[in-house]
């Protein structure tokens, strides 16, 4: 999470990308701006400098105070690579190569061609804004482009995009490698519909431009096998990101190398059958919440996960339970006073329904599908009835069969009993209901906001097989996250207590003192806000949203030197978000540092030219250093691009 920051950008950085909060640092820029106006500069109060916070006593035995997570070895070997599986399950290797699944994840050249390009580019146009999608040979080139009134170009920025992800099924999204530091482009690809439009995540706030963050859980369930930096939480990958791109044989079966040398030496019987005699995990023999874990690791993702203290998402390992890497937080109520699901997950869909529930415990993801086949189109209807009449063979359909064989049901008991629901999280698209119901709905279901305001739960009942103080931490995270996304007061003092109910027990939480700073600046308790943010500072000098946020709110207290060191720091480990730029500006600007000022609001702007406020001060600081060309110049274009987008907001209403 953070506050604003001085640009034109609301979304805040979490580690799960919620919707936009309110703000209190919004004129924080416009503090810089007016004393430049007056012909000097301002001096902004400076607060008294409160002591570092001291940490709170420990209320539960020091052996059990959760640790700093360790550095850890990500290139380890104990990873062989699907095209080792291969060598001995080359028909399964055959048939999996064509699933979903291992086509998540490609890089662009290597990507089936499924997008339509005419010729060598296709234009669309969404909130005022012209998008471009270029092939060049291997290569494809992402645009943001806006022309005013007579065409003429405003303002262009080209991206070149590296992997594409999804294997197209539905839509297939792309990422922009930096070194290591991914982002989403805002141009996706939606198959169902054959369109070019904005990303998930981008249509409520395309000011996010090419600036959405590829954050570690995203790459989790992206990919086979990626290489993080650091302890595997700061949203860092070597320069080239990935071992292995789509998912892997080991997502699934863990790594292979003891398995590969047993049966590469000269002594290994070949009777062992079972998985700890093949010293590989086959997820059908695990007990259940642990055959579960293998698929729910990336489709149960519930309102919000928090990572368990000292564990990052690249941990998790088949034969885990999730649970024992990160806790899933769900609505409390599964279904609206109206009766409409609001489930967030095909999981919590199937655990609820009639035959999951009726299985005693028995029936998994792959009761319905076979997670190394995926049949094609015209197989879907027989290949899914059958798994229905494993169970149902004795009380078939009731209907008759020439009612039953008529279009568009064609005999799927999928069509009538799994209809698509009619919403998604990825726009242009639809799901399947897995609720599974006897009498599905005669309109689509329209998850309803009746649980706003209500706390969420931990999933699965977790929470009996965790430490105390883990479940009030993740808790505590969960009530943050949820009063952001929510925007709820009350939500936030909740947050708040609970949040420094956390550090009791481990003062040293990297994440619980960062949050409970950003809720400080929230609730306007400045002192507070930078003492917590120095805390998590102090354990993790490089903690980017911490330094971000510091900076914030040292611009907002006036103190210039510290928010200025903040930033600096910020973009040794993060140079290419823009939103950044502003404030930075505004505190050179504010320390007599014009020209340094000016050229970090030029940076700024080539990472985002869409910048209102800081394209405004830009022209300030340059009529300031007496270069009236220059501060023209952006005048002009900050009046073209604000005219563009008022004429389409006023095409919208």
């Amino acid at each position: 999470m953070t506050v604003q920051d001085g640009s034109d950008h609301s979304e805040p950085h979490s580690s799960e990308e919620p919707a936009a909060k309110p703000s209190v640092l919004g004129a924080a820029v416009g503090v810089a701006i007016l004393g430049l106006l007056i012909g000097g500069f301002v001096y902004l109060l400076m607060p008294r400098h409160e002591p570092p916070p001291q940490p709170p006593k420990q209320t539960e035995d020091p052996q059990d105070l959760a640790m700093p997570k360790p550095q850890r070895d990500w290139h380890s070997g104990e990873y062989v690579g699907s095209q080792t599986c291969a060598e001995c399950h080359p028909e399964i290797a055959e048939a999996y190569s064509q699933h979903p699944m291992a086509n998540t994840l490609a890089t662009v050249a290597d990507a089936s061609p499924i997008e339509r390009v005419e010729g060598d580019s296709t234009e669309f146009e969404s909130h005022g804004r012209r998008y471009r999608v270029e092939r060049d040979g291997d290569r494809m080139i992402h645009t943001e482009f806006m022309t005013d009134a007579n065409g003429e170009l405003v303002y262009e920025q080209s991206e070149e995009v590296d992997y594409a992800v999804g294997s197209g099924e539905n839509a297939r999204t792309y990422l922009i490698n930096h070194g290591g530091v991914m982002f989403e482009s805002p141009i996706t690809w939606y198959t169902e519909k054959g369109i070019w439009d904005l990303s998930p995540g981008y249509h409520d706030n395309p000011a996010q431009r090419f600036n959405r963050r590829i954050l570690d859980g995203c790459v989790q369930c992206h990919s086979g096998h990626s290489i993080p930096t650091g302890d595997g939480t700061s949203a860092r990958f070597e320069e080239q990101p990935f071992t292995e791109l789509g998912i892997s044989c080991e997502r699934c079966h863990g790594p292979g190398k003891r398995h590969v040398e047993k049966f590469q030496a000269d002594d290994w019987e070949a009777g062992d059958k079972s998985a700890e005699d093949m010293l590989i995990v086959n997820p059908a023999q695990l007990e259940g919440r642990l055959a579960d874990s293998v698929c729910y690791q990336c489709h149960m993702g519930g309102k919000h996960r928090v990572l368990r203290k000292g564990k990052t998402y690249h941990d998790f390992r088949p034969g885990m339970a999730t649970e024992d890497i990160w806790t899933v937080m769900v609505s409390p109520t599964p279904v609206s006073a109206d009766g409409n699901a609001e489930f967030l997950s095909h999981v919590e869909q199937m655990e609820s329904s009639a035959c999951f529930r009726g299985s005693e415990g028995q029936m998994r993801c792959t009761t319905c599908h076979d997670p190394h086949r995926s049949p094609k189109p015209e197989e879907r209807a027989a290949f899914y009835r059958d798994r229905c009449n494993s169970c149902h063979s004795d009380r078939g359909c009731s209907l008759p069969i020439e009612e039953r064989e008529q279009p568009p049901a064609l005999n799927s008991c999928a069509h009538c009993h799994l209809p698509s629901s009619g919403s998604s999280d990825i726009p242009h698209t639809s799901a399947s209901d897995h609720r599974i119901l006897r009498n599905p709905p005669t309109k689509n279901d329209v998850a309803q906001d009746s649980n706003r305001g209500v706390a969420w739960s931990i999933f699965d009942n977790s929470d009996q097989r965790m430490p105390q103080w883990e479940v009030q931490r993740a808790k505590a995270l969960a009530l943050a996250e949820q009063a952001m996304q929510e925007s709820d007061q009350r939500l936030t003092l909740q947050a708040i207590a609970a949040l420094e109910e956390a550090l009791r027990h481990d003062p040293y939480d990297v994440e619980v003192s960062s949050s409970l700073g950003v809720f400080y600046c929230v609730t306007r308790n400045d002192a507070k806000a930078m003492r917590w943010l120095e805390a998590a500072l102090q354990v993790d000098p490089h903690h980017e949203l911490s330094l971000k946020n510091h900076g914030m709110m040292a611009l907002q207290t006036g103190m210039l030197d510290k928010g200025r060191r903040s930033f600096e720091s910020y973009l040794e480990v993060n140079q290419w978000d823009g939103t950044i730029f502003g404030p930075y500006a505004a505190i050179l600007a504010n320390t007599g540092h014009l020209q340094d000022a000016v050229k970090v609001a030029e940076r700024g702007l080539r990472l985002d030219p869409t910048q209102l406020k800081l394209r405004g001060f830009a022209a300030q600081l340059y009529a300031r250093l007496g270069d009236q060309e220059k501060s023209l110049q952006h005048r002009e274009i900050l009046q073209k691009i604000q005219k563009r987008l008022s004429d389409s907001d006023t095409k919208k209403d």
